[in-house]
């Protein structure tokens, strides 16, 4: 893997040159970064590609997660807080998967694109798990749907969006990530319900590639794609999902969604399989 950042690059044309050069020896999962890095470049997102870049290096531990989460949302906290005893399929290939398929360990995150707190996810300590865990090979990284926040909160954002990802994901795994990654980067205040079909349209557009967008528009609107949404939801309650972020590995649900909670027990894992 080619070992890269984004203090690299100064323009998007460095990033395509750095891509030419490369080519050969990029993975799709650095391509899939170096896009992301690209367009941040273009739309001038310098605090969040620093912000990116910050909490990459230096990671950030379950305690500090789950304090922020309180101090930010108050009753509203969308964090999983008691380990689930429940286990049931996963249904895991129809879920979009980022990573070597043959990883030893398997993450799953259950997330909700209006929560505030799966946005910190996102951008705060996904960007090290999948440093240190995905891109190495010994993990492999699955999200799954689940809106939730709608029944508390005006409008039909939780659900729209996710059934926005859905669509991009039916057409696209890569695109998928991208998307995925954009509507966090573009998340609206929570109690507004701001992730309208020509929002999401929109952003479909402006960070993925190579999509049918007129099969997309009509895909969002589908009531099988929303029967797909509402049906991931069930596989989290059925686990014992009450909130988000949610995360499992190999089966297991965390009682944190902070980096160090992750880590360790991916390294117990991992250990496991090496005896």
């Amino acid at each position: 893997m080619v070992s890269f950042s984004e203090d690299k690059f100064n323009s998007p044309s460095d990033v395509d040159n750095f891509i030419d050069e490369n080519e050969e020896d990029l993975s799709s999962h650095d391509k899939e970064e170096l896009k992301k890095i690209k367009r941040d470049l273009e739309k001038g997102k310098q605090q969040t590609i620093e912000k990116r870049k910050r909490w990459a290096k230096y990671g950030i531990t379950s305690v500090l997660g789950l304090g922020l989460a309180v101090l930010i949302l108050g009753p509203l906290v969308q964090t999983a807080l008691q380990p689930s005893t429940q286990q049931t399929d996963f249904n895991l290939d129809e879920q979009p998967m980022m990573g070597n398929e043959s990883a030893p360990v398997t993450i799953v995150e259950f997330g909700d694109y209006r929560c505030p707190v799966c946005s910190q996810f996102d951008n705060q300590v996904f960007p090290s798990v999948k440093e240190d865990f995905i891109d190495t090979g010994e993990a492999k990284f699955y999200f799954m749907n689940y809106a939730f926040l709608d029944s508390r909160l005006p409008g039909d954002t939780s659900q729209t969006a996710s059934q926005a990802a859905e669509c991009v994901y039916n057409q696209s795994e890569t695109e998928f990530w991208d998307f995925h990654h954009a509507v966090y980067d573009n998340q609206g205040p929570e109690d507004e319900d701001w992730a309208t079909e020509d929002f999401l349209l929109n952003l479909a557009n402006e960070s993925t590639e190579g999509l049918d967008y007129n099969q997309l528009e009509q895909c969002v609107t589908s009531t099988e794609t929303n029967e797909m949404v509402n049906e991931e939801r069930r596989i989290g309650q059925a686990n014992g999902v009450s909130g988000t972020p949610t995360i499992f590995v190999n089966g297991e649900q965390l009682d944190s969604w902070g980096y160090t909670s992750i880590a360790r027990a991916v390294q117990s894992e991992l250990a496991e399989t090496d005896n």
